[in-house]
């Protein structure tokens, strides 16, 4: 028994879920019980609980919950989309360091739940000194996951013990630099003592960054800016800083290639064409920005669109730096790496490809947006109606053009939620309560003025815009539902007089009828101006099961809801885009044909490259989606595009398969996976490795009644046939973590 224990103890200390006697020895971890301090705050309620943030990581308190669940538990610190995260652990004195760790969860219990995809270490000697960077774990790296044995995310939560060993550096403020996912934990964070000697002076370590939790720093969401080769694009710009009382002048200046022009955009709300430009020693210009800032971290501290505008340059590199009142960030060097988004042959017809929340403002401010969305393939634009002013005249003419440049217009619209917000002061609209007093949610049987007004509203808005779409954002209640409403006096006389036995199917009615009420306003209004009625879904209703226990899609689709919605907000690592395209496929298997438009994020959930994003999207096509939503407009930049326009590049010729097709069950023989979609005598296969345990090869064993021929459809090439009956295909990956076939006669 004894034995045993020891065994169990090894195994918990190994995997990092118990701690090490050195962790909680005040003379070995050196960061114990030592202050904290973070730009940006931790901003997740339930973590918050207590406001002891400052010393979660610090305390020597793990989480004790069997199921890894830290974001429960106050002696956590969490962070909700928060882009970049900069913090420091204060030891007091300069000290030798031997190592830094810090625990993560992750396993992607959540689709979003994930450990940070890139973090790094910074050490500074004091309070005026400079921070320099001592080691680095990057999802950018490839080789890097695997030196620090990075656990898979495979659905169930884990707790992981970064380490960065062997660092024979010193310190008195040890920082941590990371990129969070849609939701990012941590626990505990150790420093611990090593035994060489402190020197006066830094010689031969890593260069001088930007790094602080006192003064602002500028980022990028990646270690490479991208530059598109063929049209104008994004590039986002985020902002971490200390809080100030006041507002603070700033000034950020960028030094590009003179061949990478700034054509559009802003930073900080300062226009592109209000910056100053210098031509610096050939090939570089300079622009500088100037404006003031209360120093408040975001993600979307700046959008700016570039465009190459003339020979790629010589030096691909680009350098920015920025200061805020008295402090001065020291210059930082980035790669600049060009994508191409060359012209599509084809634009999809039958498939929305659209940008969805990023909304018409993004495209009206997006210099040469036509030649831009017909590069990517997009055939949708998205105005979003929650906040739409019939009278804004600009905005129709915009949509009114673009739907001339033979666009679809996809109208989202966060329904009911608008109605909230200008009615706060209307008590009618929540539960009534029997003491006089009321809830703070929607009734479910409220039908008075502000829910013919909140009816109206989208009407109207319909009425203006004609979309053939629109994707709703209706998320009322928590996921148990009305909880409110046994004890609502108005939800019972309703109940009681509709002689409905049970709570479970009264509240399903509620729903069924508030959403026929909303597609009868819109199909009317349409109507009206002689448009074509449109398709109408929500976010995350999905067929087999009922929102928030009150939305039945099954009950709606197909006759007033025509799309299932699935959401997986993910950060994109290996194993998420198999978790997309099996979500997609499990709703498609309860469809009798491919109403399908799941919900992707463009990096808000953590950011991740383009050929990531190209795989994503492909298991959404090719298990049942006719088209892919995306939640947010704020990391939209080059190198997402590139990929996106290289998956509709790949499917477009195809769109009928997808559209008409059914599910085809095929399987592989060893590792790897495979997904399809077959019409006729002709089939698409998606063939994937993203872990690479194929090592490079996945055999699909298929049952074809006739010869086909194997097409690839990135490549544009033919690879092979394969005979009748039962065969099997090798499909050789090459470098690639998933192939796009198109198999036919």
């Amino acid at each position: 028994m004894l034995g045993l224990c020891l065994l169990l103890a090894s195994i918990l200390v190994s995997c990092g879920l118990a701690q090490e006697p050195r962790d909680v020895d005040p003379e070995q971890n050196i960061a114990l019980n030592r202050p904290v301090t973070y730009c940006s705050a931790p901003n997740y309620r339930l973590t918050a609980k207590g406001d002891t943030d400052g010393q979660d990581l610090t305390d020597g308190k793990l989480t004790a919950r069997e199921d890894q669940h830290m974001w429960f538990e106050s002696l956590a610190v969490g962070w909700s989309y928060p882009g970049r995260v900069n913090l420091a652990v204060d030891l007091g004195e300069v000290q030798p360091i031997d190592e830094v760790a810090i625990r993560f969860l992750g396993g992607s219990v959540q689709a979003g739940i994930c450990m940070p995809g890139w973090v790094e270490v910074m050490v500074s000697d004091g309070p005026d000194k400079p921070y320099v960077k001592v080691a680095e774990y990057s999802k950018w790296t490839p080789g890097d996951r695997e030196k620090y044995g990075i656990p898979r995310n495979e659905g169930t939560a884990w707790v992981h013990r970064l380490r960065f060993e062997n660092l024979r550096t010193q310190g008195r403020f040890v920082g941590v630099r990371f990129y969070g996912a849609g939701l990012t934990c941590s626990d505990e964070m150790y420093v611990f003592k090593g035994h060489h000697t402190v020197v006066p002076e830094r010689k031969g370590e890593a260069t001088v960054t930007d790094f602080t939790v006192t003064g602002a720093q500028m980022y990028l969401h990646k270690p490479v800016l991208h530059v598109a080769r063929q049209i104008v694009a994004p590039l986002p710009v985020g902002l971490v800083a200390a809080t100030a009382d006041k507002e603070l002048p700033m000034t950020v200046s960028i030094d590009l290639p003179d061949s990478v022009k700034v054509v559009g955009g802003s930073i900080g709300g300062v226009s592109w064409d209000e910056a100053k430009t210098a031509l610096l020693r050939s090939p570089f210009r300079r622009y500088t920005w100037e404006l003031s800032s209360k120093g408040v971290s975001s993600k979307t501290f700046g959008r700016l669109y570039l465009k190459l505008d003339g020979p790629e340059p010589i030096r691909h590199t680009a350098t920015y730096r920025l200061t805020w009142g008295d402090y001065s960030a020291p210059a930082v060097t980035v790669p600049i790496e060009i994508v191409d988004v060359p012209p599509q042959p084809v634009i999809p017809k039958r498939l929305m490809s659209t940008l969805s929340w990023a909304g018409l403002s993004m495209a009206m401010a997006w210099p040469e947006w036509h030649e831009a969305f017909q590069a990517i393939g997009l055939n949708t634009v998205t105005p979003s109606s929650t906040w739409f002013d019939p009278s804004k005249q600009e905005i129709i003419d915009f949509v009114d053009d673009a739907r001339d440049k033979g666009y679809k217009v996809q109208m989202i619209d966060s329904t009911w939620h608008r109605m909230l917000s200008r009615n706060r002061n209307r008590p009618e609209m929540f539960a009534q309560f029997e003491d006089g007093t009321t809830g703070k949610k929607v009734c479910p049987s409220y039908r008075g003025e502000c829910y013919e007004g909140e009816l109206k509203r989208v009407a109207d808005a319909a009425r203006a815009l004609k979309p053939n779409y629109i994707d709703c954002d209706i998320e009322l209640w928590g996921w148990q539902g009305p909880t409110d409403a046994k004890k609502c006096t108005r939800c019972r006389k309703d109940k009681e007089q509709s002689g409905i036995e049970t709570w479970e199917e009264w509240q399903l009615r509620k729903g069924e009828e508030m959403w026929i009420d909303l597609y009868e306003a819109v199909q009317g209004a349409l109507k009206d101006v002689d448009a074509p009625p449109c398709e109408m879904a929500v976010y995350d209703f999905r067929p087999g099961r009922d929102y928030q226990f009150f939305w039945p899609f099954d009950r709606l689709y197909p006759k007033y809801m025509q799309t299932g919605q699935v959401s997986t907000y993910t950060p994109l690592e290996p194993g998420h885009p198999a978790l997309i395209g099996d979500e997609v496929r499990g709703d498609r298997e309860k469809l009798p044909r491919s109403d399908q438009f799941p919900w992707l994020t463009p990096g808000d959930a953590g950011t991740f490259s383009g050929e990531s994003f190209y795989y994503a999207i492909l298991e959404c096509y090719c298990n049942g989606a006719r088209g892919v939503n995306f939640w947010s407009n704020r990391v939209w930049d080059a190198d997402l595009l590139a990929g996106y326009a290289r998956a509709i590049r790949a499917v477009a010729p195809v769109e009928d398969i997808i559209v008409d097709g059914d599910l085809f069950a095929a399987e592989v023989d060893g590792p790897g996976r495979v997904s399809g979609i077959k019409s006729g005598d002709e089939i698409i296969l998606l063939v994937a490795d993203y872990y690479g345990d194929a090592k490079g090869t996945v055999n699909v064993k298929l049952n074809v009644d006739e010869d086909l021929r194997v097409y690839d459809l990135d490549a544009k090439a033919e690879k092979g046939v394969v005979k009748a009956g039962g065969a099997v295909l090798s499909v050789d990956l090459g470098e690639a973590k998933a192939v796009a076939l198109h198999l036919r006669p």
